[in-house]
């Protein structure tokens, strides 16, 4: 199946609130934005969310689209990429043969990452999926509060490298998206699909902690400088 990226609706979904983290997944979407900007996929690309403040600052980001879906219940929350997407085709009679969906946490994006993801579209698979390959470092894990003044040598058999899904994209057949909320639970329908899975290029983040949010505390700042200054050269 040949696709082209043009051809492909992409959903970004951005939670209002998270366990973790107050506003967690709005600090990060500028991250979205940024990459969205560079590839300039604006028109096909849909900010999801269950909360209105997150899609004004979407709007005044400058995302075109965006869609409101109110989560009444805890499965509502848990499974908003699955719902949204499937009232969104519903009430609008939309039913591309596959969707994108990015990973509004993993805020850095290789330019080739939705290009490289649709050249595995295949009709053999429900889902193309990203993965990334770390460094195995359990061998420095610090087991207590005391840290030993001991030197210790990275030896080449120890550096082991691990495969691990990284959920930064996610090319999902329409019909099997769909499919999967006939089930009590969706995401383990999903995951018994047939996935594709291709290496990811670019660099993983962890975002769950407000420590994690600091270590690119300095990022932000710098990123909402600039949007305001673009937003006072449109003004002008």
């Amino acid at each position: 199946m040949s696709q082209v990226v043009s051809q492909i609706p992409i959903f970004i979904t951005v939670r209002g609130n998270t366990k973790e983290i107050a506003e967690k997944n709005k600090k990060c979407l500028i991250f979205s934005y940024l990459y969205i900007k560079q590839q300039n996929l604006f028109d096909q690309t849909y900010i999801i969310s269950d909360n209105e403040d997150v899609l004004s600052y979407a709007q005044e980001l400058g995302f075109i689209n965006t869609i409101y879906y109110p989560c009444g219940s805890n499965k509502d929350l848990k499974y908003l990429e699955y719902l949204a997407t499937y009232r969104y085709g519903v009430e609008n009679n939309y039913h591309p043969d596959w969707i994108i969906l990015l990973n509004v946490n993993q805020l850095f994006k290789a330019p080739n990452l939705i290009s490289k993801c649709i050249t595995y579209i295949n009709d053999r698979y429900d889902v193309v999926a990203s993965y990334t390959t770390i460094s195995n470092r359990s061998h420095f894990f610090v087991e207590t509060m005391e840290v030993k003044n001991e030197k210790t040598h990275l030896l080449s058999s120890e550096h082991q490298r691990v495969n691990m899904i990284d959920a930064a994209i996610y090319a999902i057949k329409t019909e099997f998206a769909f499919s999967c909320m006939e089930y009590d639970d969706p995401s383990a329908h999903f995951w018994s699909g047939k996935i594709k899975y291709f290496e990811n290029d670019s660099v993983y983040t962890d975002i769950y902690t407000t420590k994690d949010i600091d270590k690119y505390a300095t990022v932000y700042d710098i990123l909402d400088k600039l949007k305001d200054m673009q937003n006072n050269k449109r003004k002008n």
